[in-house]
């Protein structure tokens, strides 16, 4: 199955959350993601991909990028049907 956005935009996207997000100390729910990634000056993007998590703990940094990677696919699965 074909990544919903390119390797190296994804890789990108998680090394700019992964920054935004370098003060959590996990377990931390979204919300506590949310506002330290506003607090760190993060790109809309970021946010983004933040608000599309589901409003829940997350228990490391692995599950949040594990999480934000499935958000994108799930999005762009309509797009990638629609276009075949």
């Amino acid at each position: 199955m074909p990544a919903s956005i390119p390797d190296v935009a994804r890789e990108a996207l998680i090394l700019r959350v992964e920054r935004a997000l370098d003060a959590v100390t996990f377990p931390a729910h979204l919300g506590t993601l949310l506002d330290c990634a506003e607090h760190s000056g993060a790109r809309a993007d970021v946010i983004d991909a933040l608000r599309a998590l589901p409003d829940e703990a997350f228990g490391s940094f692995s599950e949040v990028t594990a999480s934000i990677v499935a958000s994108h696919d799930r999005q762009a699965r309509p797009r990638a049907l629609s276009a075949g």
